[in-house]
């Protein structure tokens, strides 16, 4: 039970095992998505989701987690523009934490570099 201060962490997949997109409003403004598994175009609409509820709540700061993320396909990849996009047009900000060698690589590829701060894993 909470006192109503607390900010809402939802999952929203709950499937064991499953590929799953977990979010969460860390404060009044920021936003948390956390990536599980294998996050492909049958999981990136849950991505599309959590975006859509973090936003409804109020957060223009983004921080998306890819320490658990396992695989990532162009449909994730679409996913994290329109969030960009969305959040960029509020004024807000998009940070990627815990992206891996071959994660940076992909993005670097795809040339989507500048449009997100990125923290290597820890």
């Amino acid at each position: 039970m909470t006192d109503g201060n607390e900010p809402p962490t939802t999952r929203i997949s709950d499937s064991p095992g499953s590929s799953t997109v977990h979010v969460e409003l860390v404060s009044n403004d920021e936003g948390r998505i956390t990536l599980c598994g294998e996050i492909d175009h049958g999981v990136a609409p849950q991505l599309d989701d959590a975006l859509d509820q973090l936003l409804a709540e109020g957060a223009d700061r983004l921080v998306v987690d890819f320490q658990r993320l396992s695989f990532f396909d162009s449909a994730c990849i679409s996913a994290l523009v329109r969030a960009h996009a969305r959040v960029t047009e509020r004024g807000g900000t998009v940070k990627l934490v815990n992206v891996d060698q071959y994660a940076h690589r992909v993005l670097q590829i795809s040339g989507l570099l500048p449009l997100f701060d990125i923290e290597p894993e820890t």
